[in-house]
């Protein structure tokens, strides 16, 4: 398995385990981790925590997206 993914199943897992919906993501660009998330929404009670957005958070100011990958436990969010 890519080892990308195997970290957004680990980010699912934690996410599970808060008492969430197990869904994970992580934003990667030349082979390096720029940020990794979970869904959020039963957590915080925020609608809008889905798992790319919490990644896309903890990832900061990245500036361009170019040549990101972003990689997702499940279908990625708008």
């Amino acid at each position: 398995m890519d080892q990308f993914m195997e970290v957004a199943i680990q980010e699912a897992k934690e996410g599970r385990q808060e008492g969430g919906i197990p869904i994970g993501s992580v934003l990667v660009k030349d082979g390096k981790i720029l940020g990794r998330g979970h869904n959020k929404r039963v957590q915080d009670g925020d609608p809008v925590t889905h798992a790319e957005i919490d990644c896309l958070r903890n990832a900061g100011r990245v500036g361009s997206y170019r040549g990101t990958i972003l990689y997702s436990t499940l279908m990625p969010c708008y």
